[in-house]
């Protein structure tokens, strides 16, 4: 069961780290759009894992995570500012695969769709 105490948590940070981000200055984020997907904070608040998506340049996904990983710091304290929790959890950064895994199972329902029209054909 999902503390309600703890959904609001995650939504404070989501919201927070979205504005953090959208500032942060890094040429490396120019052209691309990035999504905070999914926040997960521990119950004892040590640590929250920030899902990230990357919309535009998907090559860069795994450096933009990086390098909000590296800075990490930096934003943990700037969230400390806009958050207000006793203690401020450790940030994860993580990039969220769900739409690569999603376009995979369509491409696969596309190839067996086309397998079994190719049958029906035949038949």
């Amino acid at each position: 069961m999902i503390n309600k105490r703890m959904c609001r948590i995650d939504g404070e940070i989501q919201k927070a780290l979205a504005d953090i981000i959208s500032k942060f200055d890094d040429v490396n984020f120019t052209g691309s759009l990035i999504s905070i997907m999914k926040v997960e904070t521990f119950s004892d608040l040590s640590m929250t894992k920030i899902y990230i998506s990357v919309l535009g340049d998907k090559s860069k996904k795994s450096l933009i995570v990086k390098k909000l990983n590296e800075n990490k710091k930096t934003i943990r304290f700037e969230l400390a500012h806009k958050v207000k929790l006793r203690t401020i959890p450790e940030l994860v950064f993580i990039a969220d695969e769900v739409e690569e895994r999603a376009e995979k199972v369509m491409k696969l329902f596309e190839q067996i769709e086309g397998e079994l029209k190719d049958v029906r054909e035949d038949n």
